[in-house]
């Protein structure tokens, strides 16, 4: 049983927010800052008690800044929980930007991290002849990629590891969805039956330790 969980399914930018406002509701009652927030659609679905904080390069948010090129402006554990969804893997700087996130929580990190992998094998699949969103090589420099290739291990030894130098600890990690590819046996073994091409979006719940 997940100590933080929801029925309800995201299938868009606009409704992850309410997503994350159900799932980690206990964690979202005070201090939250939102690093990547977009729209801050999450802002209107928190309670009262919560002081909301959105960071993003877009103008609207509440602190306008690059996060491959700034540090995060705010003290050291300054807000209970800090939220940085589908973000560190479009990053050159993810594990300043990681570190940045551990330093200024109090309490929790919550990070999303796609399944770059999956989504390959899927598109490869479906007959995308090899190509990949936000991946690739377009004549003309796009606006928005990916600057990691990776699966779940990957992303959750990524976490834990490097939340451990931070004084976090994994308090939950699990899989926004799990894909059922068709079998390919390889020497009487399923070779598609593996996490990495397996697993969806991987959610994580990081404890401060260090208190």
């Amino acid at each position: 049983m997940l100590r933080y969980a929801t029925p309800f399914r995201y299938t868009s930018r606009e409704t992850k927010a309410m997503y994350v406002a159900q799932k980690y509701a206990p964690l979202l009652t005070a201090g939250v800052l939102d690093v990547g927030c977009w729209e801050s659609r999450l802002r209107p679905l928190l309670p009262p008690t919560a002081r909301y904080v959105g960071v993003d390069m877009l103008p609207g948010a509440d602190v306008v800044l690059n996060l491959d090129r700034d540090d995060l402006p705010f003290a050291d554990r300054s807000f209970d929980t800090v939220l940085c969804t589908d973000v560190l893997e479009h990053l050159d700087r993810c594990h300043r930007v990681f570190d940045e996130l551990c330093r200024v929580a109090s309490g929790h990190v919550i990070v999303a991290l796609p399944n770059p992998a999956m989504n390959f094998l899927m598109a490869l699949l479906e007959g995308s002849g090899g190509r990949l969103k936000h991946y690739g090589l377009p004549a003309e420099a796009p606006a928005d990629r990916h600057r990691w290739f990776f699966g779940h291990e990957d992303a959750e030894r990524f976490l834990t590891e490097r939340g451990a130098k931070n004084g976090f600890a994994p308090e939950q990690i699990d899989a926004e969805s799990v894909w059922s590819p068709p079998r390919l046996e390889v020497d009487g073994r399923n070779v598609f039956d593996h996490p990495n091409l397996r697993r969806g979006t991987l959610w994580a719940v990081l404890a401060r330790r260090d208190l």
